[in-house]
């Protein structure tokens, strides 16, 4: 069996739900209703407000505003769902406040340019919080364990409830509800969730808590989950028919524990970027640190990738007999950086000698000195635009697992105590640590009850690197407990922003006909709402529904050539890949 291909550069997705569901609430609820969930008693929780929020009312508060979605830094800070400007590179959300600034990098795609947004939206922007319609807003505090803090926010549409419900969470390390993603989703009429994994943004210190670490790695949502159902059971007499989550990066860890942990709280979950293997995606980041900072001659300038990205694409574009911007496996790309050294003086068009071994080290990804063990995905080539964040700067996220979490030293810091990866693995490896991972391929009581799983991630995503999702994909395909035939590789062709253009993931599908360029505006797009993917409850194959792809490329099907299609704005995506879905629960 050849290896699947991962889909998506970092999976984009809004959940349209069919008409019948989207007439399941009708009725308007009075602000009375809303106020007396304040006086609800549930365990372990502490309901400190059930107000109604005006339509285009709200304001997040100071220490949030996390944008949601999980997508690679390749694609820039874009814009918050708010009124105002595109937010500064290193303003508050992003990757939960651990992630700082995200360097420029010359042809970098913006998600402003792109007329995409964090959160899954399809071809949508985030809704803007003026957007919104009236709703009810409860906020509670929840202690499932003496030293549990998990703050939790409730979004319950006030008229229009499509009958639905979706959780969200914030990306990175969190610290903050993701109030971007909590508004996408009530923008489309579900009932929503979110919260701050159970500690605040800026506070390093509840990697060292166990119970937190149990929070962060699943408990925070599931309570989340359970309180907000049973509030939206509540304010309308009747529960939700269906219930979603779409993650990615560390958005992840939640969904993939929904799955895995408690899998009777959702029925569809798309992950789209795996960052859910903590103890080891830690130490591919640190790799990539470490061998551009061990010297004054190993870092590459920034300013160097897109050179380099050119010279890969010239050596590996055409070995599919089309030369369009696209490696269509980066797999089978091994172009060597030497083919650029420089033959002289250090030039912006080449590298050194220096450089040419570090760009070989990136390349070839973190593995066990003493046993050659591979200890993550690599990153792949064809992914250099996305090199800034890994190697500039103080490498945020690497660096903080490690100290307050692996380590469990507040003096350690990775300039003057470069990781170690054999002992330092090891360490993290230690049974205890496990509860901050969502890796475990046993999902069969997911799957037995309906649940679906779509899981996706990009080439060219160097942050969260395709081979951790392409490893459990095959971890769970091969664990003998999940009952044969529920899993299966669904071609999905173009780059980003494609639709499975389908009306519901749970009732009939009626795929559109046509394919119609993402971020339009024409009755196609208005109607499709930028479906990305749903599943395939209703029956069909996913392979033969019409997609829609974004971008200045080729849509390519399985077996020859499909028309170029152009996003608005003309801005190429090309510096971005995707090809394939994989779907679990079929």
């Amino acid at each position: 069996m050849t290896n699947p291909i991962v889909a998506l550069a970092a999976l984009l997705v809004s959940i349209l739900v069919s008409p019948a569901a989207a007439r399941a609430q009708q009725t308007t609820i009075a602000p009375a209703s809303c106020e007396r969930l304040a006086s609800l008693t549930f365990p372990n929780t502490t309901i400190t407000r059930a107000e109604v929020v005006a339509a285009g009312a709200f304001t997040p508060p100071a220490a949030g505003g996390q944008q949601g979605g999980g997508l690679s830094p390749a694609l820039g800070p874009g814009r918050a769902a708010g009124a105002g400007p595109a937010a500064p590179p290193n303003a508050q959300g992003g990757q939960g406040g651990a992630a700082g600034g995200i360097p420029d990098v010359p042809g970098r795609v913006t998600l402003a340019t792109a007329g995409l947004g964090l959160g899954y939206n399809g071809d949508r922007p985030n809704a803007q919080y003026r957007e919104l319609p009236a709703f009810c807003r409860v906020t509670a505090t929840l202690t499932p364990s003496a030293t549990s803090d998990i703050r939790a926010e409730v979004w319950l549409p006030l008229s229009g409830w499509n009958g639905s419900f979706r959780g969200t969470s914030p990306n990175g390390t969190g610290g903050n509800p993701n109030y971007t993603a909590i508004a996408n989703a009530l923008r489309d009429g579900f009932a929503a969730v979110s919260m701050d994994t159970g500690h605040r943004a800026g506070d390093a210190t509840w990697m060292r808590d166990p119970e937190k670490l149990r929070d962060f790695g699943g408990r925070a949502i599931h309570e989340t989950t359970v309180l907000g159902k049973a509030l939206t059971a509540t304010l309308y007499g009747s529960g939700p028919k269906f219930s979603y989550m779409l993650e990615c990066g560390g958005g992840s860890t939640a969904a993939l524990a929904e799955v895995q942990r408690y899998p009777a709280d959702y029925d569809g979950v798309v992950v789209g970027g795996f960052a859910a293997y903590w103890t080891r995606q830690v130490f591919g980041q640190a790799w990539a640190w470490q061998a551009a900072n061990q010297s004054a001659t190993s870092f590459v300038p920034p300013e160097k990738f897109p050179m380099i990205h050119d010279a890969v694409l010239k050596a590996c574009d055409a070995r599919d007999q089309v030369r369009d911007g696209l490696i269509e496996n980066p797999t089978r790309c091994a172009w060597d950086p030497k083919a650029i050294q420089c033959t002289g003086a250090d030039q912006a068009s080449c590298l050194t000698a220096a450089q040419v071994e570090t760009v070989r080290k990136l390349y070839a990804g973190p593995t066990n000195p003493r046993t050659g063990e591979k200890i993550h995905s690599p990153i792949y080539r064809g992914s250099e635009l996305d090199w800034a964040w890994l190697i500039a700067g103080e490498a945020p996220i690497a660096n903080a697992v490690m100290r307050d979490f692996v380590l469990a030293d507040p003096a350690w810091n990775i300039r003057t105590r470069p990781v170690d990866f054999d002992g330092d693995v090891a360490r993290a490896d230690r049974p205890e640590l496990a509860v901050m991972n969502q890796v475990n391929p046993e999902i069969s009581p997911y799957v037995a009850r309906g649940g679906k799983l779509i899981l996706a991630g990009g080439w060219a995503n160097a942050i969260v690197p395709p081979g951790a999702i392409v490893d459990y994909y095959q971890k769970v395909r091969s664990d003998a407990r999940t009952e044969s035939g529920t899993e299966r590789r669904t071609p999905v062709h173009g780059a980003w922003n494609e639709r499975v253009q389908r009306r519901s993931w749970h009732g009939h599908l009626r795929p559109a006909r046509g394919d119609t360029p993402m971020g339009g505006a024409g009755p196609s797009a208005q109607r499709d709402r930028g479906i990305a993917g749903r599943a395939w409850q209703g029956g069909a194959d996913p392979s033969a529904l019409p997609l829609s792809a974004s971008g200045d490329l080729p849509w390519h099907r399985e077996h020859g050539r499909g028309r170029k299609l152009r996003l608005s704005g003309g801005r190429s995506m090309t510096r971005l890949r995707a090809r394939r879905l994989l779907l679990v629960g079929e």
